[in-house]
C-alpha cells in the first residue's frame, strides 16, 4: 500500500471504547469552551472524576465508550462529536491495518479482515460497501 493509499480510519469506535482519553486541563477547557459548556458542568458530566490528576484529566465513558462518540443509525459507524477540536492524544492515534483494535472493528462490524499489504479481505460486496463508505469520509482519496 503506497503512502497516499494509507489505511484509513473507518470509524468503528473500538479505540474510543477501549481507552479513555487523557488530556491536559487546558485541552479540556478548550473543548468545554467550544461546546459552550460551563466548566463545572463539563467536569461533572464529561470527565472521569476518579482520575486524581491536577494537570491532566480523563474523558469519561458512558454506555461503554467515550462520552463524545455517537453511534450512527447502522451501528457500524461511530462519529466523534469533537472531531474538529479533539485532544492531542486522539490526534496522535492513527488507524492501521496492523493495529489489533482496527482489526477487531473490521471483524466485528464489517466481517472483514486485511491482508499483508493492508488491503481489506472478505466478501467482495462488503469490501465494496466499506470502500464506498470511506469515499464519503474522504472524497479526494
Amino acid at each position: 500500500m503506497s503512502p497516499e493509499e494509507s489505511f484509513q480510519c473507518f470509524c468503528c469506535g473500538v479505540c474510543c471504547s477501549k481507552y479513555q482519553v487523557q488530556m491536559t486541563v487546558n485541552e479540556a477547557h478548550n473543548i468545554a469552551d467550544k461546546l459552550r459548556i460551563e466548566w463545572d458542568e463539563f467536569e461533572n458530566d464529561y470527565l472521569d472524576g476518579a482520575w486524581p490528576g491536577t494537570r491532566t484529566v480523563l474523558l469519561g465513558h458512558r454506555e461503554g465508550h467515550c462520552v463524545f462518540l455517537e453511534a450512527q443509525p447502522d451501528n457500524r459507524v461511530f462519529f466523534c462529536r469533537i472531531q474538529k477540536f479533539k485532544p492531542e492524544s486522539c490526534i496522535q492515534w492513527n488507524a492501521d491495518a496492523d493495529k489489533k483494535d482496527c482489526q477487531e472493528g473490521l471483524e466485528q462490524l464489517w466481517d472483514l479482515g486485511t491482508d499483508a499489504e493492508g488491503q481489506f479481505t472478505g466478501d467482495p460486496g462488503k469490501v465494496r460497501e466499506l470502500n464506498a463508505f470511506l469515499e464519503t469520509l474522504n472524497p479526494e482519496r
